[in-house]
């Protein structure tokens, strides 16, 4: 007779240069993927011989990094929840890390209780590239970047919006309307991951920062790519007036490049209060 399953959440960073994004592809490498084989050694397969499968609450890009996707999976093992993560690193390779692991309510749902998602992402203007940073961010060096006109113009796009200049073909959607609750572009001298200055040598990011109820697919690639346009040479009011009309178009090809996977961040998830009993 099997136990009653469990609800496992996982809280997961990585760093996704070596893999082709969240999603399970056989014969690709992705993160998805490695957990479950690092599930599968821990605690084998379900009784009836199938595979455990997880759900993660968002699937990013070939490239894209995370430091806190959330992720669950049903287990009848009787591991206690917190000692999943210590389990999965040890199987997992170094760059992936699962930093948490939980019991959670049966009905919880990393896609559906989801109510925000925070992304970041970075652009390094400099002339010179610190070399841990390759594959950390967008390598620009075409033209210093207006951080403020950036940030004035960004502004925008917050509030309700149709975003379906910002979306690439892909997964097909019921609509393209998405909130943004805060979007800030900052220029910040620091190097990432290590927060030290080599002698001479500064390597100030350009950080765009994005909160919203939801995201289409490349769509915060896409506003770093047309936040770019509007950094190298244009005054802010010209660069508000760009960006509503790229709003306004609702045409993917009137808005800026999609900017390369490996700038992206998924930073944090927020997600609703289960109900009280009571109610």
């Amino acid at each position: 007779m099997s136990e009653i399953s469990r609800r496992i959440r996982l809280d997961i960073a990585y760093k996704g240069t070596n893999y082709h994004g969240w999603q399970r592809y056989y014969s690709l490498p992705t993160i998805q993927g490695k957990i479950e084989t690092a599930l599968e050694k821990i605690i084998g397969r379900k009784d009836d011989g199938s595979q455990i499968w997880t759900t993660g609450s968002s699937r990013t890009d070939a490239g894209v990094h995370a430091f806190n996707q959330v992720a669950t999976f049903n287990t009848e093992s009787a591991i206690p929840a917190e000692r999943f993560a210590f389990a999965l690193n040890a199987k997992l390779p170094s760059d992936i890390r699962v930093w948490q692991s939980s019991e959670v309510a049966p009905d919880f749902h990393p896609i559906r209780n989801c109510v925000r998602k925070k992304y970041r992402y970075l652009i390094s203007d400099s002339r010179i590239l610190l070399p841990f940073l390759r594959d950390s961010v967008w390598d620009w060096r075409s033209s210093p970047l207006n951080d403020e006109v950036m940030h004035e113009a960004a502004q925008i796009l917050v509030g309700e919006h149709d975003f379906a200049s910002f979306q690439s073909c892909g997964s097909p959607r019921l609509t393209t309307v998405r909130t943004i609750f805060n979007i800030s572009v900052q220029r910040k001298e620091f190097s990432i991951p290590f927060d030290f200055a080599f002698p001479g040598v500064t390597s100030p990011l350009i950080l765009i920062e994005v909160e919203g109820s939801g995201f289409l697919y490349h769509m915060v690639r896409t506003i770093a790519g047309t936040l770019t346009n509007v950094g190298k040479k244009l005054t802010i009011d010209d660069a508000k007036q760009y960006i509503q009309q790229v709003l306004d178009a609702k045409k993917r090809s009137v808005a800026g490049i999609t900017a390369p996977a490996a700038g992206l961040y998924l930073v944090s998830i927020e997600f609703q209060q289960p109900k009280k009993s009571s109610e």
